[in-house]
């Protein structure tokens, strides 16, 4: 990979070097105080920027903790981390600093957003991540509205809840139990419940009520929305426990799975409920995805979230992912050993054992034949190919 050009022919200190080399011990050990965040080449380029073209996202993620500014812009040029992470095609890089605060809006010395950039040199799958992503500005905008610069509204609403709300809207993952363990780790969820279900309303309605409507993004807001109302409801409904511990019980009560059954129907159950509920029947995605649920009957699979998935974020995710069966989370690694159930986190899996524990043996030997035979890419395309739209 080439430098950027306004790079080309600078020597580089020891830190950017490493950066360039993609040496990311050497770079953490140069790269430990907010002081060394602050360092720039003889260009004017910073860390962050570096480590974001370079698409390292453990550098990426240290600058950013050592608070380095994700919209800087480079002198003269005006380029930003996040145009940097689109030109050489780092999508994950761009997720993660537009989920930081990058603004996707900001143009560089020739009037160019990251996206345009992107576009430029052929990037399209930054194009889409960026375009479809969910702004922090989009948030406030609802959150704490503005006049003329001064906020108009009685309640000056915290930091902390602005970045709640982003992290739920500008989230790519929507199953269920995910909303709910982000609305136990909120300490705040049920105080602020009535403005954040207003607000995640708010940015819904923005996705097709506009010139140019996103459906992905609209149904994908949707089913967020939905989770958090249910969960708020069970909480609230039980007094006797802590917002923390009511919605995790609620999680639990979703999960369920009884010895036999091949997936968790309670998961099926609630995601077609949320499904089924959107508002705008006329959305030719929403009407095409209802059609491939109506082909697998509840309990079954391909299972609800296999389609949803697949009608938010393309077919490819289901073929180079695997999925935690307890929060959905892509890029599970951990397995059960005795009946290969896969999970993402330590924290999922203790979750999952009193569950888990009780169907254990009767889904062993079996999901390995789902992973090779029902899961399959191909077989969802065909699915999907059979549906009259």
């Amino acid at each position: 990979m080439t430098s950027p050009p306004e790079q080309e022919e600078v020597k580089r200190s020891p830190l950017f070097e490493a950066i360039d080399k993609n040496e990311t011990e050497k770079a953490l050990e140069l790269l430990k105080t907010k002081e060394q965040a602050k360092e720039r080449d003889a260009s004017g380029l910073s860390v962050l920027a570096s480590a974001a073209y370079r698409g390292n996202m453990t550098l990426v993620e240290k600058a950013i903790e050592l608070g380095c500014d994700v919209n800087d812009k480079t002198r003269e040029t005006l380029y930003t981390p996040l145009m940097f992470a689109a030109l050489s095609g780092k999508q994950d890089v761009c997720r993660l600093l537009m989920d930081s605060g990058a603004r996707m809006y900001c143009v560089n010395g020739i009037g160019k957003t990251a996206s345009e950039l992107a576009a430029f040199v052929g990037n399209h799958e930054c194009v889409a991540i960026i375009n479809n992503h969910i702004s922090i500005d989009l948030i406030e905008e609802f959150l704490r509205p503005k006049v003329n610069g001064e906020y108009v509204g009685e309640e000056v609403y915290p930091d902390e809840l602005l970045e709640f709300i982003h992290s739920l809207c500008g989230s790519h993952e929507v199953h269920p139990v995910k909303i709910i363990f982000r609305f136990s780790k909120y300490p705040d969820s049920l105080k602020y419940k009535k403005k954040i279900l207003y607000v995640i309303d708010r940015v819904f309605e923005r996705q097709l009520r506009c010139k140019e409507s996103n459906e992905v993004m609209s149904l994908k807001l949707w089913l967020i929305l939905f989770f958090m109302r249910e969960t708020s409801k069970y909480v609230e409904s039980n007094k006797d426990k802590s917002p923390e511990e009511a919605s995790l019980h609620y999680a639990r009560i979703i999960s369920t799975w009884q010895e036999g059954e091949e997936i968790r129907k309670g998961f099926d159950v609630l995601l077609r409920n949320a499904v089924a509920s959107f508002p705008y029947k006329h959305s030719l995605l929403h009407d095409t995805l209802e059609k491939a649920l109506r082909k697998t009957p509840i309990g079954h699979r391909p299972t609800a979230y296999e389609y949803i998935v697949q009608s938010l974020f393309g077919q490819r995710i289901l073929a180079v992912c695997q999925f935690c069966s307890v929060c959905g989370h892509p890029g599970a690694k951990k397995r059960c050993p005795q009946c290969k159930l896969a999970y993402c986190s330590q924290e999922c899996q203790k979750f999952d054992w009193p569950i888990h524990k009780k169907v254990c043996s009767s889904l062993k030997g079996k999901l390995e034949i789902v992973s090779e035979d029902n899961m399959s890419l191909e077989d969802l395309q065909e699915q999907i190919s059979q549906i009259n739209v």
